[in-house]
């Protein structure tokens, strides 16, 4: 089998009964700010409190802000699942409802998948329970397909849309326009339609993305563990580990027998030491 086709192998059908592995990704508008500078009034959008810094010279005041960006829809799509989710603040029950069961979401998932889930997605969702008093979702296990390509790839543009083009997977299937979201928001259903298509269309390439990058993914949560079975592999939850051609791994100190997986060819090294630590210190 070539390392192409490998890398494209999918979560074991065993590990997909087992263990619930969510897709997802959120889509903001931006906020309005009012601001007086050298005796001029401006007003606009801002994602945060620095976007105006190369303008004003410093942050804008939260006592300037009009209106705070927010979270207005959300795709996710179970991984054994075909068809994605979407929930919206122009749905029924608005933007409580909306978020209510981005939170529901959450507290079936074992593991959640994103592109930049772990720095954005995940702690703007946070934010948006705490601001209704929520709790927490029961806790889950993040991969973040945008850290992947940043510590273990050297591509010079870590976007989803570029590396999902230059790893020959399904790209993204539009832009974000803030015009369109903020249409969608005042009802127009044609820019309903577009956003949710383009919300649901990262939800694909984030899944696609996820798959091709899995056997560069270090520290994957163990998908095995879910399948009991200990010793399979961690990054697609494949029995049958090999340890044709691997020989053994080593630290600086100790010695390990090392498997690859055959199904997706992620590399793992075993637990038990193969011999005691070397000494590392002589004392005189």
């Amino acid at each position: 089998m070539s390392l192409a086709k490998a890398a494209a192998k999918r979560i074991t059908p065993a590990a997909q009964k087992q263990v619930r592995v969510l897709v997802v990704d959120i889509e903001r508008l931006p906020g309005v700010a009012t601001v007086q500078h050298r005796g001029l009034t401006i007003t606009g959008d801002f994602w945060d409190l620095g976007s105006w810094k190369h303008t004003i010279g410093r942050r804008i005041h939260a006592d300037d802000v009009i209106e705070w960006p927010r979270t207005i829809c959300a795709a996710a799509k179970w991984y054994n699942e075909r068809q994605p989710m979407f929930a919206a603040e122009w749905l029924d029950g608005g933007h409580e409802e909306f978020i209510r069961t981005v939170w529901e979401w959450f507290n079936e998932a074992d593991i959640t998948v994103g592109h930049n889930v772990d720095r954005f997605d995940q702690r703007i969702l946070r934010s948006d329970w705490s601001l209704y008093g929520w709790t927490p979702p029961r806790p889950w296990k993040t991969v973040d397909t945008l850290k992947v390509a940043r510590t273990e790839l050297g591509y010079e543009s870590n976007t989803l849309d570029s590396l999902c083009k230059r790893l020959g997977v399904k790209a993204k299937t539009d832009k974000y326009s803030v015009e369109v979201a903020r249409a969608a928001c005042e009802g127009d259903e044609r820019a309903q339609r577009r956003l949710q298509k383009y919300n649901e269309g990262d939800i694909r390439a984030s899944q696609d993305l996820y798959d091709r990058l899995r056997p560069w993914i270090r520290n994957h949560p163990h998908l095995s563990m879910w399948s009991d079975n200990p010793w399979g592999c961690p990054n697609c939850g494949e029995k049958n580990l090999s340890t044709h051609g691997t020989g053994e791994a080593y630290t600086n100190v100790q010695r390990y027998r090392s498997y690859v997986c055959p199904r997706c060819g992620h590399h793992v090294r075993g637990n038990r030491k193969l011999q005691d630590p070397t000494m590392t210190r002589t004392y005189r």
